[in-house]
């Protein structure tokens, strides 16, 4: 019985290590708590779309297709009864596109009936409801026109291009609101 125990106690921390070296390595992996895809809120980190709203991402124009949960989700930020209204909307707020939990870039949610200029990254169109028939935002560096942007493009990120190209919702061509 001594001999038993003796072999069990030199047996057991090992194994005790063993487990906790698994456990530190494996779990933060399974962790899926946080989508690999991310637009996110800036002022609240409220998650407003995700990999897993999107139908297709199309890379040459930044338009994004959404499924029907992400159409869902969209129309959930359109507070508005009949008539829209930019302060019901997520017009003007800020957001951040993340990739598996890393800021990539900032930007502004915006409208095409706004009438002032942005020089960074928007997302078009806030104050449109969407639906079978129109299920495209678009992601656009400056407003109202790519003439507008200043300084480098940061939607051409490599990191969006692979994570969205390995979940292939990475599509070619370009896609515009009203197709």
């Amino acid at each position: 019985m001594g001999r038993t125990l003796y072999k069990l106690a030199k047996i057991i921390p090992p194994f005790l290590i063993l487990v906790l070296v698994f456990t530190c390595t494996c779990l933060p992996a399974c962790n899926d708590d946080e989508p690999g895809f991310g637009i996110y809120l800036v002022d609240s980190g409220e998650l407003v779309l995700s990999d897993q709203h999107i139908e297709a991402y199309y890379w040459d124009s930044h338009a994004i297709e959404l499924n029907e949960e992400g159409i869902e989700k969209w129309n959930s930020y359109m507070t508005y009864g009949g008539i829209p209204k930019l302060q019901d909307t997520l017009y003007q707020q800020e957001f951040v596109l993340k990739v598996k939990g890393e800021e990539i870039y900032r930007g502004k949610f915006y409208s095409m009936v706004s009438s002032m200029s942005y020089e960074g990254v928007v997302i078009l169109d806030t104050i449109i409801k969407l639906d079978e028939n129109i299920k495209t935002i678009v992601i656009q560096h400056g407003y109202p026109s790519p003439n507008f942007g200043t300084g480098e493009d940061p939607r051409n990120s490599q990191k969006v291009f692979d994570y969205l190209e390995s979940k292939d919702l990475l599509k070619p061509g370009e896609k515009w609101l009203f197709e």
